[in-house]
């Protein structure tokens, strides 16, 4: 099981997904380009809010945007885990 993480814990089934978290992230209104949060892909994340606090990382020439400061730290343990799980819903949809 990985460490816990803002009173949750992540097990190694998580498959890519940041599930256990208890909260939601809800963009700033006014928001011209939105974006799946890769760690927590239920929030939405204001890709110009999170350029300006510094929530993304760039991984195998892609930028991934985060929506909240806890994400990029669980990015960082795992990106690929995280972009394959990223990309394999992008082609669902």
């Amino acid at each position: 099981m990985a460490a816990p993480h803002s009173g949750h814990s992540h097990n190694d089934d998580d498959e890519g997904l940041h599930t256990g978290h208890t909260h939601r992230h809800e963009p700033e209104p006014g928001a011209k380009r939105l974006v799946r949060c890769p760690v927590m892909p239920d929030n939405l994340v204001n890709v110009e809010a999170a350029e300006a606090k510094g929530l993304f990382r760039d991984y195998e020439d892609r930028r991934y945007w985060f929506c909240c400061a806890d994400c990029p730290p669980l990015w960082d343990e795992a990106p690929a885990r995280y972009a394959n799980a990223a990309a394999a819903r992008s082609q669902l949809q």
